[in-house]
Order: structure tokens, then sequence, then C-alpha cells
């Protein structure tokens, strides 16, 4: 099957931003696209097919050619666009075992990659103290946020965030989330915002300090501009400055290729030159094999199995 062209998800949220929104024709702020995705919440569905299909039941109908030998959805690896006009609530996501046991859902390990980041701009990533005592009663007392380990970020920046991990994105960024097949995300804190009806937004509080690891700090590869593998566990993410008409391989399973500049890029397939363009992805099936990109900067994702 040909390399598939996504489209993604949208979802709104208080903390929206307008970047994306704009460029993909949208007139209001839309905080989340979930470009690649094959979760039941938020389904992804494919351009440059017929009646553009979703990417999820292209897979159902056909697993080995779409994903590879061996492989099924617990493998698949999901590209979803944070467009973050203020601060998103401090998260923390469930392993394996307590998601399927508590939101029948997978466990979610993800990572960020830094398309824009307006001048100052922070996040969340992990915390000043291990002592979960410490952190509860902080918490509760609403002293909580000098116990948020605050991470400078820069356009270009990568960041792991391992599953038990506190994180949120700050203010002002525009980040690609690579992560693993979930939509399990408890809320732990909030700043004490009201949605439009002047209502706060709901805490998981319980249920995270049962899965978070306070002793947890995450990945962290500054902004550079030569290619190298930015993530080898428990998914692969490589960084590619594409020159001289470069083979992008699948090997023994798919792949997804993002184009994470401001420009379109050409590809070809079999003879076939099309274009990805700005800020799009392609999934590309196992039973593709191969493509050539012409020319841009990408991301290229695959399952470390296979």
């Amino acid at each position: 099957m040909k390399p598939l062209l996504c489209k993604g998800y949208p979802t709104r949220s208080i903390w929206a931003n307008d970047l994306l929104a704009k460029k993909r024709g949208y007139d209001i702020p839309i905080g989340t696209f979930w470009d690649v995705s094959i979760h039941d919440h938020v389904p992804s569905t494919i351009q440059n097919l017929e009646n553009q299909p979703y990417l999820k039941d292209l897979i159902k109908a056909n697993p080995k050619d779409l994903l590879g030998p061996g492989l099924n959805t617990t493998d698949f690896i999901q590209c979803v666009y944070l467009d973050a006009k203020d601060n998103l609530s401090i998260q923390v996501h469930p392993d394996d075992a307590y998601a399927q046991k508590h939101a029948k859902d997978n466990g979610k390990f993800e990572t960020w990659y830094i398309i824009h980041a307006k001048p100052g701009a922070t996040l969340v990533g992990g915390t000043t103290t291990t002592d979960a005592n410490i952190i509860k009663k902080e918490l509760l007392s609403g002293e909580i946020k000098p116990y948020l380990k605050q991470w400078p970020v820069h356009t270009g920046d990568y960041f792991i965030i391992p599953n038990g991990t506190l994180h949120a994105l700050g203010s002002g960024i525009l980040a690609l989330e690579i992560g693993t097949n979930s939509d399990t995300t408890y809320r732990f804190y909030d700043y004490d915002r009201v949605d439009a009806q002047g209502k706060k937004r709901p805490l998981q509080i319980e249920d995270s300090f049962n899965v978070a690891h306070f002793e947890n700090t995450i990945g962290f590869i500054p902004v550079h501009d030569t290619s190298c593998r930015l993530c080898e566990d428990p998914f692969i993410v490589d960084d590619i400055y594409v020159t001289n008409n470069q083979k992008i391989m699948c090997g023994p399973a798919f792949c997804i290729i993002t184009n994470v500049t401001d420009s379109d890029i050409l590809y070809t397939w079999k003879e076939d030159t099309q274009t990805l363009p700005a800020y799009d992805s392609l999934f590309v099936p196992y039973s593709a094999e191969e493509l050539t990109l012409h020319t841009g900067h990408v991301l290229v994702s695959r399952p470390k199995k296979g």
C-alpha cells in the first residue's frame, strides 16, 4: 500500500492557541490535533484515499501489510500536535498494567519535539523532591508550584517523558508529541483555573499518586542542526535533515514521517512524486517498503519491535 497522508482529529482546550489552527483553515483555537492516531476517542483519517477512511479501520482490516509481521495496535505510535497559549495542567500517565486495569487503555510514554517556543518559554518535567508526602501536603495547601521542576524551552529541543513523570507544556509552545497508543491522562494540578461555565476542571489526585514516580526525571536533547537519533526505547525517533534524495526504508515495520518545517516536502514512492505539506505526517505502511525524500527536515518514528 502507498504512503498514507494523515489528517488530524482536532480537540479544543481552555489553554489552546491558534498557530496551527490558522495554518489548517480553522478560525478558532485548537489545542490538540491528533495527526496520526488510531485511538477510538480521537481517530485520524487518511487524506489521499477515496472517502478519507479512518486509519484504524485500514489497520484492523489488514494489520500485517499496514503494521508489519507480528505487530498489533499496542505497537502503534501516535503523533499529536499540542498548541499552547496558556500552561497545560500538570499531568501524569500510567504504565500499561495500571492503565489496562483502571482505564481499559494502554499506558502512555511520550516525547515532545518543540516546533516553536516563545522567548522565555518553560515546561514542567519532574519534581524538585522525591518525597511523596511533601508533594501531597504542598498540593493540598496550594503551594505545589515551587516543587515542580521547570525546564527552559527553545525551538528544536526534544524532551522524553517516561510514564509516571509529572509534566506539562508551558505557555507559548507548539510541540509535536510522539508517544505510545493511549489517551489516558491523570490531571494532577490545574492552577485553580475555571472553564467557560466558571467550573474548575476535575483532578484525578488519587490516580496521580498511584502512578507517579517522583524520582523520575525527563530526557533532554537540545536543539541541533544535524541528523541524529532522538529516542530508541520504547520506540525509535530519528531526526533527519534530508539531502541528496534520501531513501527512507520501512524495514521490518511501518514508520511515520513528519514534516516539522513550515515548507512543503516532495517525496517519491514507486516513481510517483507527491507533496508532504508543512507539519503533516505520512503513515508509511510496512508493505510500502521504502520511499525517497527529496529535501527538508523530518522526524521518522518507528516501533522498536520488528
